[in-house]
């Protein structure tokens, strides 16, 4: 089993890493995108489905920026060195589908929320290098999965930096939500759940109890509560004017 090394990582000021913003047309090296496979169904289904509910939840917000496998360069003149997480999502950036990488130094800050899913031939990586990394650059929270269930100590790992260090994100307590982690960056609550032998990503939303994953399904289950929710209203709406119908003609 492995687990990550971090905790004790200091994380620099972004101004020592070149973050400052910089007009793109002053930099001559190119940053080409990358590739990406998935490294097995159960690893590409939960990096489609943990975006698809992140890019639904967050679909109101312009300045939030919800991305799949988008490469960080984070060394400004140096395209050898970069972080490819399976989901990452930052705020105070103009959502772009158009990019084809993310330059800290332009965009003038590092992402705020990473997660990564574990595979057999990344998940030392995960832990090790790239957890590193993720604190060295400034990023706020960095997430860990398990799909498989036998890659990590935990099925699911959040890291959160605090005073200089990475720490790592306890359960929120007195919930009933099976020992769910709170991420302070999303503002939402994330748990695993096991289903059809994949440990699958569920989020929950604390303001309304609302839990939800990306799956077809579920957003299937939403669009179905949302017609319920305009049929009760437009319904509440024709008996109050009915009643106001019957008022004026006792009046």
């Amino acid at each position: 089993m492995l687990t990550m090394a971090t905790t004790e990582t200091e994380l620099p000021a972004l101004s020592s890493l070149g973050t400052s913003a910089v007009a793109p047309e002053t930099d001559e090296v190119e940053y080409p995108e990358r590739h990406w496979i998935a490294q097995s169904v159960g690893h590409g289904d939960a990096v489609w489905q943990a975006v698809a509910a992140l890019r639904h939840y967050f679909r109101e917000r312009a300045d939030v920026l919800v991305a799949m496998e988008l490469v960080v360069y984070y060394q400004r003149g140096n395209n050898t060195v970069w972080l490819q997480p399976d989901v990452q999502v930052v705020f105070g950036v103009e959502h772009c589908g158009s990019r084809g990488s993310f330059k800290v130094w332009e965009e003038g800050k590092a992402p705020d929320f990473v997660l990564e899913v574990a595979s057999p031939s990344t998940a030392e990586n995960d832990a090790l290098h790239k957890a590193r990394e993720y604190a060295r650059i400034g990023v706020r929270e960095y997430w860990r999965l398990d799909p498989a269930g036998s890659l990590m100590e935990t099925p699911l790992e959040g890291y959160v930096a605090s005073a200089g260090q990475y720490e790592q994100v306890q359960p929120v307590e007195g919930t009933g939500r099976d020992g769910a982690l709170r991420s302070r960056v999303l503002g939402l609550e994330l748990r695993s759940q096991r289903r059809d032998g994949v440990t699958v990503l569920m989020f929950i939303d604390p303001r309304t109890g609302e839990e939800f994953d990306g799956t077809l399904e579920a957003a299937e289950r939403e669009r179905d509560r949302a017609v319920r929710d305009r049929d009760e209203a437009n319904q509440r709406i024709r008996e109050l004017e009915a009643r106001l119908r019957l008022s004026d003609k006792s009046a």
